[in-house]
């Protein structure tokens, strides 16, 4: 039977894309185009990677999983720049960490851990 609620991978890189959308619109133009869009572009590199890698085989998970941290990183080092350029407040890096980062963080750990065991 199919189910109705999306991947919580999935889900979470949907629910901070979303997210990332509304305090980019807010930048100076100078940062909205360059680096507000390299950060978007990297969240759906993420989420696409997620699709694809849970396409794949089991036994080939692992390569992909593990390109999807490397984006995540590099997307994670973004929004801590962003922060400390000011183009977004401390309380909206807080509520990135709390509600977005750790948990898809912690949720790509997790998949990343099982895929090797494989």
């Amino acid at each position: 039977m199919a189910t109705t609620k999306p991947l919580p991978l999935y889900y979470g890189f949907y629910q901070l894309i979303k997210y990332l959308y509304q305090i980019i619109n807010n930048f100076p133009k100078q940062y909205k185009y360059t680096l507000g869009e390299n950060i978007i572009d990297l969240a759906w590199q993420c989420l696409d990677l997620v699709f694809e890698a849970n396409a794949l085989p089991n036994k080939n998970k692992y390569s992909k999983i593990l390109v999807l941290s490397a984006s995540f990183d590099k997307l994670k080092i973004r929004l801590r720049m962003i922060q400390e350029i000011n183009l977004i407040s401390q309380k909206q890096f807080v509520h990135l960490q709390i509600s977005y980062i750790k948990t898809i963080g912690e949720m790509i750990g997790g998949w990343l851990s099982w895929a090797k065991e494989i």
